[in-house]
């Protein structure tokens, strides 16, 4: 059974995105986050890290200060939750993320404390100090904002507006190690996850995109659904569609990061460095060719085909148009292009068009994210029969919902 944090929330609604602002002991949140040490190389050009290594001597000197009795450190501590979990911790699971509940003290966040799921994003320095100061300090209160789903691109284009105009942090380090350069970066040298984000942002500015206006900075478990009328406000997640393009491009993108990290943006960075990693994600050769074009018109006309097909008939609310319905269709997408059956999309798609993704068989859970792949792949003859007869409830109610109306 799990432990958890119940703690209240001030909602703070801003342009790039809406955060949630708590107080929390300094104990339990040096239990609850954790940060990632900048890139560093060794005699052998190896990486040891991925963030800012921590300065033992600031933090001595900000345990004298956080001991002293004028100690206030009213600025917050920047937090990006259900980011880089450990390994095995299945953060699709409701009951594990963070989330935002209304309870009878209003509205709360919900912290599970037993792994930690927070990424700091800054202030990093200022939280492990108390690692060093005097034990009765660890009850003193901090500020905290954290975002919810932010993809590990923007972390670092907040880490980097931030930091860029200090003096202790240098500007080629905030911008250079975290994938986002003060200049322009030449195409050829962005990482997967900095090409999906991009894609993502042109996703959601594209008046052609079925996705235009509707790609935000949200939790992926929003309560906002899609709703393709002229009044609605829904919104899918910025950390879905990235992670969807990502599925497209990469099997690893961390280790991808990591690999092209090895030389600066200028100086040999290229993603040509990754053709001697096998991976068989279906638009690997586009992105390693730069041929992002090829990976931005496959990913927008597929789910206009979607839009038109599926989302416009579909009874609002609808698990297809839920997190769940998106993943599904980027699970599918990625299966088809690795088939090499693209080009009878419209036709695929058609096929589950009178599906009822209403059904109580579907859920917004990783289970309804399956369920709906494996309608979808079933009713295009793309399941082997021996995952049939492992599950056959799954798969009778599945055929049950694309047997035709009577």
């Amino acid at each position: 059974m799990m432990n958890f944090l119940e703690l209240p929330v001030l909602e703070v609604v801003q342009p790039l995105a809406s955060f949630y602002v708590f107080k929390i002991k300094a104990s339990d949140l040096l239990k609850i986050a954790f940060a990632e040490e900048l890139q560093y190389r060794n005699e052998n050009r190896e990486l040891i890290g991925s963030q800012r290594k921590l300065d033992v001597k600031r933090l001595e000197d900000v345990a004298k200060y956080i001991n002293t009795a004028e100690m206030a450190f009213p600025n917050a501590i920047i937090l990006a939750c259900n980011y880089l979990p450990e390994e095995g911790v299945n953060t699709e699971d409701p009951k594990v993320r963070w989330r935002i509940e209304d309870t009878d003290k209003g509205k709360c966040i919900i912290i599970p404390t037993d792994t930690p799921l927070a990424a700091i994003v800054d202030g990093q320095h200022r939280l492990k100090a108390f690692k060093f100061a005097d034990p009765d300090r660890s009850s003193v209160e901090l500020l905290c904002s954290v975002y919810f789903d932010l993809p590990n691109s923007y972390q670092a284009q907040l880490f980097a507006t931030i930091n860029s105009n200090q003096k202790r942090v240098d500007k080629s380090l905030a911008f250079e190690q975290f994938g986002f350069n003060i200049g322009d970066e030449p195409e050829k040298s962005w990482t997967p996850e900095k090409l999906a984000v991009f894609l993502s942002r042109r996703l959601n500015s594209d008046t052609n995109s079925p996705f235009f206006a509707h790609i935000k900075l949200a939790p992926k478990d929003s309560n906002f659904y899609l709703v393709d009328t002229s009044t609605s406000n829904w919104f899918v997640s910025t950390a879905t569609i990235v992670e969807g393009i990502l599925s497209l491009i990469t099997s690893n993108p961390k280790r991808d990061r990591v690999e092209m990290q090895l030389y600066r943006v200028w100086f040999g960075r290229d993603r040509s460095q990754l053709e001697r990693f096998p991976d068989t994600s279906p638009l690997r050769k586009e992105f390693i060719n730069e041929n992002d074009a090829a990976i931005y018109e496959t990913t927008r006309d597929f789910f206009s085909f979607v839009k038109s097909l599926l989302w416009k008939s579909a009874l609002s609310p609808s698990y297809i148009q839920k997190t769940v319905g998106v993943q599904a269709l980027f699970d599918f997408l990625r299966k088809v292009l690795i088939n090499r059956s693209s080009a009878n999309l419209p036709d695929m798609l058609a096929r589950v068009k009178d599906v009822d993704f209403n059904d109580n068989f579907f859920q917004a859970s990783g289970v309804g994210r399956s369920r709906i792949r494996n309608l979808l792949l079933y009713a295009n003859g793309m399941i082997e029969q021996e995952t049939i007869d492992k599950r056959p409830n799954e798969f009778d109610n599945i055929a049950r919902l694309l047997s035709p109306k009577q």
